[in-house]
Formats: structure tokens, C-alpha cells, sequence
């Protein structure tokens, strides 16, 4: 179970160190010891990673129950309260970050907030925020604190991107990103993640927050936000790539279905996070366009500037780049389709896509995933409430590859006008969909797409009557209002 479980979370995050961790589990069952050295504490964490190994596993003891139910809740006996865990350092920390990690791939999302809070604070009663708390630990110490600080970290940001506050400001951190150190793992995909958190963390206080920025702050914040995004992506470590096939990555120069399974699960989790970010950041956009759907308004997309419909086809075609290897990002996935077929009721993708999901929803809920047949179940509700039959005899669950195909929310069968210059255009007024979509569509560079004087992002990301949080389940019941 220790390999699922470093195979699946100890490459891009490290809530615990594997050396010692292992040093220790080998003392434990090894008969010839006569003591072997392991504090009653580190019991509990044993129990927390043999949890999460079962958890992934998905082996059931017990159906009423999560896998790894039972080992989980033995560990939570064998910890103290939360004043003693922050006597105990590091290992306090490592307890509190397992059982969050346990909780979030449960799918219990407030509870592993609390203890992802919880690790958090125990962090900052350490200093780990501070370049300067390592000054006095050996390299193996400090490198394990610094990356522990990054995988708490990522896990707060996580567990806040469903609606809960941040705990701290990237601001009042000045800890240095992880790195290389002869005799340790790559810290390749540990600094990637952690990026991507900052990332998440911007998204959530710049777009969900409803601060009062001003319009100039606001669509500058946005821009930098998906260059950042897009600059991770281009600048992923030298082995990963993007094929030719946008069905496919690259690692070490073969196929990624190819690949050494860890290289692979840790590539795809770290694609899967930057497409998940482009939907957090630009989905406010699809929602306001299915909010003038059901107002009766006119075809907004046409009369929206060539930036903005490039971002609302742009989050469509993310979806289904990182739907299929989360139970989340499908859930997300599927709400997207959803959006798409609220707004534009002609595109078969769309439809295509919500089969998908579904398909993949209905395997997982028959294997016994509950998390997955309420996602199925709240899919369906979305359905049933615009009124689209499931499970119809001409819509099929499309190929990966049709999924992934350029996406465009422009009528079928519309001839686009040429347009040499780009222009200012305002959110209502009528504009032709000129040469510059047709570019702007294909493969150009999502970080090239100039917001600068798109007054009308500001309007639609602060919508009074659209008040949105980032979390799915309630961004749809606030577009639910809207309907006629």
C-alpha cells in the first residue's frame, strides 16, 4: 500500500517522509528487533497511509463504508488534541496533512478543510512559512519541512477553492519553492504543484472574493493570472511535452501511455491542474452567457469581443483535457457540457460530452464510488431541470479525440467576416466574427490573449444578479434562479 500511495501523492506533494517512514515500517515487522525505536504517535500514521493506500486502492471491507474506513478512524483514537500535536513538530503535521489528504479523496470536502486548516497552523507555529526556520536544521530536515510547507499548503488552497477562506496570504510567505538536492527525489513536480496552488489561491481572491478592485486591477490580475498558467504549462520540466495528438502527452520522448506508470500518474495530474485553473478562472464567463440564455437575451456570443469568446470556447475545450482522470474535475467537466448546452442548444459536442461524463459517472457509482453516483445523481438533476434526456439513442458518449477537437460556441453553419484590425467593441453591440477568431481558435497560445481595455470582463466577472463562488453545486443553483 505504501507504493500506491507514493506512486499516486508522494511525487508531487510529500506529506510524510518516505525513507523514514519506511525505515520505520521495516522495524515494525521485522521479528529480529528487539526495540524498534517507533513512537506510539508514529502508529497513527501508519494507520493514516495504509487508510489512503486502501482509500486508492478501492478495496472495500466494508460497502457502508469508505475503504480504508477502518484504519482511519484507529488512527484518529491514537492522536491527541491539537496542542499536544503542535508539541510533537513535525510529526503533528504530517498527521493533520494525512488525515486531510484521506477526507479530500473521500469526498468529505469540509471536513479536509478543517484539518488541512488545522496542518496549516500548525506549520506557521513552526515558522515553516520562513526562509529563516531552516537555518538551524540539517539538509534533511530542512528539505523535508520545505516540501512538507508546499504540500500543506497546496492542500489548504485545495480545500479553500470549495468556498472556505485561505488561511494565509502568499504575501506573508517567504519560504523558497522546493528543489533539487543530491540524494532526494525531483522536486520537479513537487514546484509545479506548489505554483499551481499559488495560482488557484490568485483565482480564488481575485475572481471569487469579490474584492473591490478596479476594472484596470481586476482585468490586469486576470491577464497575469492565465500567462502564469500557460508559462507553467510551456515550462514544465524538459522531459514532459505535448505531443502532435492532443490526446496525448509526451515523457522522456514515448507516448505517455507508455511511460513508467509513476512518470505518468504524476505528468497527467500536473496537465489535469493547469486545465483545471483555465475553468476556474474563465467559467464565470459560460455562466453569464447561460444567464442571458435563459433571459431571452440576444445571441450574446456574437456581440462579444473576439478576447472574450476565445476565453469562453477556450474553457470548453479544457474540459474534457482533464476530465477523465479525477472524480472532481469530471464532475466539472460535465457542468461545463452542461453550460454549453444551455447556451448554444445546436452543438452536438456538447451533448457528446455530457454522455461522456455520464458513461464514466454510471461505471464508477456501479463499482460501489458513492461519490460518483451523487455526482451522477446532481448531473442528471442539471439535465432534468433544462429538460435534456439522458441516455437517448442518438447521442452516444464520444471518443476522447472528438472531445478534444477546437470547440467554438459559433452558430453552425455561420460565415464568419473578415476583420483586418481588431477593434473595441462593447458587450452589446453588434460585431461580425472576423478573421481574428478564426486565428485566435486554432492553436494559439491562451497566454497571448489580450484582455487590456476588455472593460466588459470586468462587468460580467462582477455581475450583481451573478453572484458565484467557484463551487459548482452552488453556481448552478444561482443560475437555477435565472431560469424561466
Amino acid at each position: 500500500m505504501l507504493n500506491i500511495v507514493v506512486l499516486n501523492v508522494g511525487i508531487s506533494q510529500q506529506l510524510f517522509d518516505v525513507r523514514t517512514f519506511s525505515d520505520n515500517l521495516f522495524s515494525l515487522f521485522n521479528d529480529s528487533a528487539a526495540d524498534t525505536g517507533v513512537t506510539e504517535l508514529w502508529y497513527a500514521e501508519c494507520l493514516l497511509v495504509f487508510a489512503i493506500g486502501r482509500l486508492l486502492q478501492a478495496k472495500w471491507d466494508d460497502m457502508s463504508k469508505p475503504p480504508g474506513d477502518e484504519f482511519f478512524h484507529e488512527a484518529l483514537k491514537r492522536m491527541p488534541d491539537l496542542s499536544s500535536l503542535r508539541k510533537q513538530g513535525v510529526l503533528g503535521i504530517e498527521l493533520m496533512g494525512l488525515s486531510a489528504l484521506y477526507l479530500q479523496i473521500a469526498d468529505r470536502k469540509e471536513d479536509a478543510y478543517l484539518y488541512a486548516s488545522s496542518a496549516l497552523r500548525l506549520s506557521l507555529g513552526l515558522s515553516l512559512h520562513k526562509s529563516g526556520s531552516y537555518r538551524s536544521q540539517r539538509r534533511s530536515e530542512a528539505v523535508h519541512r520545505n516540501r512538507l510547507w508546499w504540500s500543506i499548503y497546496m492542500q489548504e488552497r485545495l480545500a479553500a477553492a470549495v468556498g472556505f477562506p485561505m488561511s494565509i496570504s502568499d504575501t506573508e510567505i517567504t519560504a523558497s519553492q522546493p528543489t533539487d538536492h543530491i540524494g532526494y527525489q525531483s522536486a520537479a513536480a513537487i514546484a509545479v504543484n506548489a505554483k499551481l496552488a499559488q495560482i488557484t489561491g490568485r483565482i480564488t481572491t481575485t475572481i471569487y472574493s469579490q474584492s473591490n478592485q478596479d476594472e484596470a486591477t481586476f482585468i490586469k490580475e486576470v491577464q497575469d493570472i492565465l500567462q502564469s498558467l500557460r508559462k507553467i504549462e510551456n515550462e514544465m520540466p524538459a522531459e514532459i511535452s505535448g505531443g502532435s495528438n492532443p490526446t496525448e502527452l509526451i515523457l522522456h520522448e514515448a507516448p505517455l501511455s507508455s511511460s513508467q506508470l509513476s512518470s505518468a500518474r504524476t505528468t497527467a495530474s500536473l496537465h489535469l491542474t493547469v486545465n483545471q485553473n483555465i475553468i476556474y478562472a474563465v467559467r464565470p464567463i459560460l455562466l453569464y452567457m447561460a444567464r442571458n440564455s435563459f433571459s431571452g437575451g440576444n445571441d450574446l456570443y456574437t456581440s462579444m469581443s473576439p478576447a472574450l469568446r476565445r476565453l469562453a470556447d477556450t474553457c470548453v475545450e479544457a474540459a474534457p483535457k482533464h476530465a477523465f482522470l479525477d472524480l472532481d474535475c469530471l464532475f466539472s467537466t460535465g457542468f461545463i457540457f452542461v453550460l454549453a448546452v444551455i447556451i448554444n442548444s445546436d452543438k452536438a459536442q456538447a451533448y457528446q460530452g455530457i454522455e461522456s461524463v455520464r458513461s464514466i459517472l454510471t461505471h464508477l457509482s456501479n463499482l460501489g464510488n458513492r461519490a460518483a453516483t451523487k455526482r451522477l445523481a446532481e448531473i442528471d438533476q442539471m439535465c432534468t431541470s433544462l429538460t435534456l434526456e439522458t441516455e437517448t439513442p442518438d447521442v452516444e458518449a464520444a471518443q476522447p479525440q472528438m472531445l478534444m477537437q477546437p470547440f467554438s460556441f459559433q452558430a453552425s453553419g455561420a460565415a464568419p467576416i473578415a476583420s483586418s484590425e481588431p477593434q473595441d467593441q462593447d458587450l452589446t453591440s453588434e460585431n461580425a466574427l472576423g478573421e481574428q477568431d478564426a486565428v485566435m481558435a486554432g492553436a494559439q497560445d491562451l497566454g497571448d490573449i489580450v484582455l487590456e481595455g476588455e472593460d466588459d470582463l470586468y462587468w460580467i466577472y462582477h455581475n450583481p444578479s451573478l453572484s458565484l463562488t467557484g463551487v459548482e453545486q452552488l453556481d448552478w443553483e444561482t443560475l437555477e434562479n435565472h431560469m424561466v
